[in-house]
């Protein structure tokens, strides 16, 4: 919650179970651990409240043993044991919030000639794990143009996963996704190969570095890719809580500048502007591409004011200002 300036005690409370002090009026989710002979004695009271539940299982496989039968028609998460830090339950909670977007968008940069086996074994395998993952050779419909539609999945993304091969940087695409998702605040994970020695450009990247022995056949082991989904999970909150501070931010000083303000924020961290006419605006940050669901999402949530919302992409984006 911190990435999203949200401190506990004081813009949020964790509880359990639906006792006196529960609030109605505020969002809420609700995560139910299962296990033998669980009970959720609270859910006639979470139905009429319509709050979300995640039911956590040790697997799938045991969900009529761990849950209650009220519980049985929800889609279970199961709860792995290298996720020591409640990351994919988490995650799920910051979705239902609203402060998470529901798709979990990733984008493979690479370089065809020194790891194309890995790039299309990691599309396959996170795509598996309900992943919407951008590469190049799988993503890219017949006559389209590739590299519009590029650009336009990079800066749509949530995580970029950097294969960093020796050659890497000597790709000039592989440069111009590099500089992109660093100039969109997009959290970059490297995936170093074994025995390279990183470059200075990648300093901003958070890396794991790769040893022989984590391959075979020229892809990554099992055990290896169950890591590298967990750290994209952890890395996706971080950037996206990045990308809309910084939006916010510059929106902030850009109304700032014309001699409006910002009076105060609404649901789902909306602002609500005042514009140097005196008319009163709700902003609504989007990070990525704007989707018609954000579109009801910010009139619904509005009141008699108009709406507006407010993305970084560049939906046509111009490779020369790029460049720059």
């Amino acid at each position: 919650m911190t990435h999203f300036g949200l401190l506990a005690e004081i813009h949020y409370t964790v509880t359990q179970g639906y006792g006196d002090g529960f609030v109605e009026v505020v969002p809420t989710v609700a995560v139910f651990f299962g296990g033998s002979e669980a009970r959720l004695e609270e859910h006639s009271n979470l139905m009429r409240l319509n709050i979300p539940i995640i039911p956590i299982v040790t697997d799938v496989a045991n969900v009529n043993k761990e849950l209650p039968e009220c519980l049985w028609p929800l889609n279970a998460l199961a709860l792995t044991s290298e996720d020591t830090e409640l990351i994919k339950p988490t995650n799920l909670v910051l979705q239902c919030l609203g402060l998470l977007p529901t798709q979990r968008r990733v984008f493979i940069s690479y370089r065809r000639t020194e790891s194309r086996d890995v790039a299309v074994q990691l599309f396959e395998a996170l795509s598996a794990r309900q992943f919407d993952v951008f590469l190049d050779t799988h993503s890219v419909g017949a006559a389209s143009d590739f590299q519009s539609v590029l650009w336009h999945r990079l800066c749509d993304c949530d995580v970029v996963i950097m294969l960093d091969t020796p050659g890497f940087f000597e790709s000039r695409w592989a440069r111009l996704e590099w500089g992109r998702a660093i100039d969109k605040h997009i959290s970059i994970l490297q995936l170093l190969w074994p025995n390279h020695k990183p470059s200075r450009y990648s300093a901003l990247a958070t890396p794991r570095t790769l040893i022989e022995q984590d391959f075979v056949n020229r892809e990554l082991k099992e055990n290896v890719i169950d890591e590298v989904a967990l750290q994209v999970e952890e890395l996706r909150s971080k950037s996206v809580a990045l990308r809309h501070a910084n939006i916010a931010g510059h929106l902030k000083s850009s109304i700032e500048r014309m001699g409006g303000s910002i009076q105060g924020f609404g649901a789902r961290r909306s602002l609500v502007l005042q514009m140097p006419s005196g008319v009163s605006l709700v902003a609504h940050p989007n990070v990525g591409v704007p989707t018609a669901v954000n579109l009801q999402e910010a009139v619904l949530s509005g009141d008699q004011r108009n709406s507006i919302i407010v993305y970084d992409v560049d939906l046509h984006p111009n490779l020369t200002r790029d460049l720059h």
